[in-house]
């Protein structure tokens, strides 16, 4: 489990074959971040399985249970129409703090996810 934690085969969210569940996501547990959760590992995985090696593969993490369902073989919404992306930040996120000072600090980058 590494990264990731332990994890489960089951079913994809369609009900078909292809599910695996990451019981505690060891990354989401330590970051506390959606962002990061969003752009450090869910959108990576998506583009790396999808286009990388031609399997679509949609991650969809749980932030109250830190559970993760990545269903293999089903193609993943962009994130702005992804009904179970919520909008603003997980409750005692350590980032937000950080992603302000830059702004403040006059650095320009984007940060998807802390809203």
């Amino acid at each position: 489990g590494f990264l990731v934690g332990p994890s489960t085969i089951n079913r994809r969210e369609d009900g078909q074959l292809g599910g695996l569940v990451v019981e505690k996501c060891k990354f989401l547990q330590e970051s506390s971040c959606k962002g990061m959760c969003l752009n450090i590992c869910k959108l990576p995985a998506q583009s790396f399985f999808t286009e990388g090696l031609g399997l679509p593969l949609s991650v969809n993490p749980n932030f109250e249970t830190q559970e993760c369902q990545w269903s293999f073989g089903q193609t993943p919404l962009p994130p702005s129409e992804d009904p179970l992306w919520p909008n603003g930040c997980v409750t005692g996120c350590p980032t937000r703090s950080i992603v302000k000072e830059m702004g403040r600090a006059g650095d320009q980058a984007e940060y998807s996810g802390c809203e």
